[in-house]
């Protein structure tokens, strides 16, 4: 059982790493996208097609797989001055809560992006030709890392308050 724990822990790890790096070398590719573009332009005065349509692709995806890093290191936007005032039992509660919002929020992102995406799959891309799947799939791919890290804090929220009882009792 350890063995396993520990492999999906370095699984974690890789996926952890991998989603960083996919997000900094999209975030590099827009930008030379976007140079090549105003080059381009105004040097040449002839725009590519394409540089309205890939940097926006690149744009989505970068943002979901990078929001699914901030949520699984819990690095999301949230307000704490008024939880951390509770007593450590309505805070977990709380904290509970919320994540269960969160939690319902993501799966109805993806249950109602799935219709998108099968609407989308015929279509492409004027400029670049590209599926139409490659500018709507971020949202689900996003949200469905979101989902699983987002459930991982839940649970480490609640171990963390177990451990603490247990420490105290």
């Amino acid at each position: 059982m350890g063995g396993n724990i520990e492999n999906l822990k370095k699984l974690d790890e890789f996926l952890e790493k991998a989603l960083h790096y996919i997000s900094g070398l999209l975030l590099m590719t827009i930008a030379a996208i976007v140079f090549v573009a105003v080059v381009m332009r105004y040097v040449f005065n002839e725009p590519p097609l394409w540089a309205d349509e890939a940097p926006r692709v690149f744009f989505l995806w970068m943002t979901y797989l990078g929001i699914a890093v901030a949520t699984k290191r819990g690095r999301n936007i949230r307000v704490t001055h008024f939880i951390d005032k509770f007593a450590p039992k309505p805070r977990v509660i709380l904290e509970t809560f919320m994540h269960c919002l969160v939690l319902i929020m993501l799966g109805t992102l993806i249950w109602y992006s799935i219709p998108i995406l099968k609407l989308q799959a015929g279509g492409s891309m004027l400029s670049t030709g590209w599926s139409f799947l490659w500018l709507f799939t971020p949202v689900t791919v996003g949200s469905i890392l979101m989902l699983f890290y987002q459930t991982r804090l839940m649970i480490s929220t609640i171990q963390t308050y177990k451990t603490s009882v247990e420490k105290g009792s």
